[in-house]
């Protein structure tokens, strides 16, 4: 049914939618043809004049213009006709009030026409006489390349305007007619006259009008709240542009009123149809109905599935109720490999459950056990730690006992290095000390000569010997106190050297001193290491002795959820059993054959 529906409704909309494109290509087709009837029929109105106006040139060459302007006027049914010359002179078909300073070569449409080198007409204006809409149609008049005067006349428009005021498509369209400035020439509604386009619609310019004139399409706008389609023609031998303004909703009437015959006519198919198929449904599930009833009495019963439907003839109620047997063979079958399972679940929940307590109670002890050695893994943690921490003492300790040492030393290799250097200096004063002696010896030989040579003087001499005699004198008490000193030196010299043997000997016993500390530091840094990688692999053993308790700390509550788990088993198992128990099933234990 709803296939059905479906490809109606498919097919409504194609046929639709074809007849729509068809309906626009042909209007279309209509209006635009219309619209160039009516144009042609408005250029040919223009080109008549036109000719008329051209023929009125001849006149500036008659010595009396005047019957001939007349009778163009008549000829073409001007408003006014008239020959203007160059030199200002203006020959008019009726004689009219016009100012003192009246000057027709300085007017809008003689300049425009001398300009011109073709027949032209102005923009539609109002007659300041009459107060009715007109144009004027002029064609200057040449003498070779020299504007000697034009030959104009004033047309009224109300047989243009009655005319596309006339032009009604449908009952709600019209045409208008503008210039191209974009006013409005002719309107069904005198407020639009010689007003712009953009009156209409806001949006709607000239260059629009002038599009459409060319693609020859039509544009959707709405026009004081009307939807239409606005077509555009040029109207020929002018810049005009006439326009139709096609009603949206009139255009489309036909096809909107196929629209709802075609809603009304799928309605009524789909009515018939769903009242034939309720027959046909009827008809075939009346026959259903003793299957139900058969369907009922196993229903009401008490889960008893070795009934079964008796089978008759071979249509659909036989194969329905066939089906059905076949159905509650297979469920029987199920039910009792159900039960005969449940059996088995019920035996093999209460071994797991036992099973599962004995292995609960060796997990608790095993877990206890570990305790203890984790206890104890953490006392021999802690005293392993204890050592570690006094080896590090020791080693720094004795790192310092070492440096200590090493100071000493290097302060007794100093006391060596000052006392040698002491010993040296008193050498060098021996030396000196030698020197001064050596120097009091030969001033006491000078100071014995002089003595001489002073008593070889005699009298003169006499107080220089008495100098020369303390010289002598001075000279040996310097010789021996020089003596005196050099045996101090000597004696000071060799306590240095006792000293220096002495210093030497107490460094050497330090530097031994230095090499026992560094050989004790060496072996309490390896006692040191040894003991941290102890305390690291008693760390480590603790940490896996902590992991295997809290393993089987995992381990205990999970056997006991398995335990809860086989408990909760075994009594879905007894819940099993119930259930089957509710049905009635054949005595043969197993699948039923089928």
């Amino acid at each position: 049914m709803g296939i059905t529906i479906v490809a109606m409704f498919s097919v409504g909309l194609a046929n639709y939618l074809s007849t729509r494109a068809r309906t626009l290509d042909n209007l279309d087709s209509q209006t635009s043809q219309l619209l160039r009837s009516q144009a042609a029929t408005i250029g040919e109105w223009v080109g008549a004049r036109r000719l008329v106006v051209t023929s009125l040139k001849d006149a500036i060459a008659q010595p009396e213009p005047l019957p001939a302007v007349r009778a163009a006027e008549a000829a073409g049914g001007f408003d006014l006709a008239y020959v203007a010359r160059a030199d200002k002179r203006v020959t008019f078909s009726q004689e009219r009030k016009r100012a003192a300073d009246y000057d027709a070569t300085q007017r809008p449409w003689y300049l425009t026409a001398a300009k011109a080198r073709e027949p032209i007409v102005t923009s539609p204006y109002t007659s300041a006489s009459t107060g009715k809409l007109l144009v004027t149609f002029a064609e200057a008049i040449r003498d070779g390349d020299q504007v000697i005067g034009v030959a104009a006349a004033d047309v009224l428009l109300d047989t243009v305007v009655n005319n596309v005021t006339r032009i009604h498509p449908t009952a709600n369209s019209y045409a208008f007619l503008a210039d191209s400035a974009g006013k409005i020439i002719s309107h069904p509604d005198d407020r639009f006259r010689l007003k712009p386009v953009s009156e209409l619609d806001p949006q709607l310019t000239v260059d629009d009008l002038r599009q459409l004139e060319k693609s020859g399409q039509h544009k959707d706008l709405t026009i004081n709240g009307q939807h239409v389609m606005l077509f555009c023609v040029g109207v020929p031998g002018t810049d005009w542009v006439l326009s139709i303004a096609l009603d949206r909703n009139d255009a489309l009437a036909p096809l909107n009123a196929m629209l709802k015959v075609s809603i009304l006519i799928a309605a009524l198919v789909v009515l018939c149809a769903s009242l034939l198929l309720v027959v046909l449904i009827s008809r075939s599930l009346g026959r259903l109905q003793a299957v139900e009833g058969a369907l009922q009495e196993i229903a009401s019963g008490d889960g008893d599935l070795t009934r079964r439907l008796q089978i008759s003839g071979h249509d659909e109620v036989a194969r329905i109720s066939g089906a059905f047997n076949r159905f509650v063979d297979k469920i029987e079958g199920v039910m009792l490999d159900i039960r005969q399972t449940s059996h088995s679940i019920r035996a093999a929940s209460r071994d797991i459950a036992q099973g599962n307590l004995d292995l609960s109670s060796r997990t608790e002890d095993q877990a206890s056990s570990l305790e203890q050695t984790a206890a104890a893994m953490e006392q021999l943690t802690a005293s392993v730690k204890n050592n570690a921490e006094n080896a590090l003492q020791a080693n720094q300790l004795s790192q310092s006992a070492s440096e200590i040492a090493g100071a000493g030393g290097a302060k007794v290799d100093h006391v060596v290095t000052t006392m040698g250097a002491i010993n040296a200096s008193s050498q060098k004063i021996v030396d000196i000390i030698g020197v001064i002696d050596g120097i009091a010896f030969q001033t006491n030989i000078l100071a014995l000569n002089a003595a001489v040579e002073a008593a070889r003087a005699g009298e003169q001499g006499r107080g220089f010997a008495v100098v020369a005699s303390e010289v002598r004198s001075l000279a040996q008490r310097s010789s021996s106190a020089a003596k005196e000193i050099k045996q101090l030196i000597t004696d000071s010299v060799e306590q240095v050297r006792i000293g220096q043997e002495l210093v030497s000997a107490a460094g050497a016993t330090i530097g031994e001193v230095v090499d026992s500390c560094s050989r004790v530091r060496d072996v309490v840094a390896e006692i040191t290491e040894a003991s941290r990688q102890q305390s690291s692999g008693i760390n480590q053993t603790n940490e896996a002795v902590g992991h295997i308790d809290q393993v089987t700390q995992q381990n205990a509550a999970l056997v006991e959820e398995a335990a809860a788990g086989a408990q909760s088993l075994l009594e879905q198992a007894d819940r099993l059993t119930e259930i089957i128990a509710l049905f009635k099933l054949s005595a043969v234990e197993g699948r039923v054959q089928r």
